[in-house]
């Protein structure tokens, strides 16, 4: 078990290697969906937390519910939760995302986050590490289940963060309609120039109307090779 410092205001997490460890996608999720001072966040299917303590190091004073299916999972999110000294404002609820509505009270929440599972069930990815697996592909959830999730949870208005893969934004967007969310930012991210893009940010809002703002794509390192300023930035160095 590791103990990572998230470089956000003395921020720390505790990982295990047989979860899902904390990755570009969340860093970069935390820092993409608009959150307002007083707003109230749920994390669907949270993990060990990683979104979840990200936010509450960007945003000190929202609160935050955060959703994970998998008793270990949650179990760690509750240690970095209390590491961190932020159990006032935020609560890590282990339940069945596609129960949602017999765990949480409907529209109650500003924003919801999502890093989901982004292969469909049995599409040939291996691993030896179940947990692991499941965090990748959608054998406890799907894309449908994660959206109709959170348009239950959001008051009118609110908004919906995810980061997914590129060659599912077709899917994405699909479920996204057939719940009433409207995607309205969208920003791709490249690794490096000229690579093709390895992750989508996607910004819904419910109720809106259509209308998508493509934003400038994010390059995680320069023609270098060397960090770019803006993920220097992200990543508070």
């Amino acid at each position: 078990m590791n103990l990572d410092s998230l470089g956000i205001g003395g921020f720390i997490m505790k990982q295990s290697p047989d979860y899902f460890k904390l990755g570009t996608d969340a860093v970069l999720l935390s820092e993409f969906v608009k959150v307002r001072k007083r707003d109230r966040i749920c994390d669907l299917g949270a993990g060990a937390g990683a979104v979840t303590i990200l936010l509450a190091a960007r945003h000190p004073v929202v609160r935050i519910s955060a959703i994970e299916i998998r008793q270990g999972a949650a179990e760690i999110m509750r240690e970095n939760i209390s590491l961190n000294n932020i159990e006032n404002r935020v609560d890590a609820i282990c339940a069945d995302l596609k129960k949602i509505r017999g765990v949480l009270p409907a529209e109650s929440f500003d924003v919801v986050v999502s890093n989901p599972p982004y292969l469909k069930k049995d599409e040939g990815f291996k691993t030896e590490k179940g947990e692991l697996l499941t965090a990748r592909m959608e054998i406890d959830c799907t894309i449908d289940d994660v959206c109709a999730a959170a348009a239950y949870l959001l008051r009118f208005g609110g908004v919906f963060g995810v980061v997914y893969r590129p060659e599912r934004l077709a899917d994405l967007f699909r479920s996204l309609a057939s719940t009433g969310l409207e995607p309205k930012r969208m920003r791709l991210v490249q690794n490096k120039p000229g690579a093709s893009p390895s992750l989508v940010l996607v910004e819904a809002q419910k109720g809106a109307r259509p209308g998508l703002k493509c934003l400038p794509v994010l390059q995680i390192r320069d023609e270098s090779g060397a960090e770019s300023a803006e993920i220097k930035r992200i990543y508070c160095r």
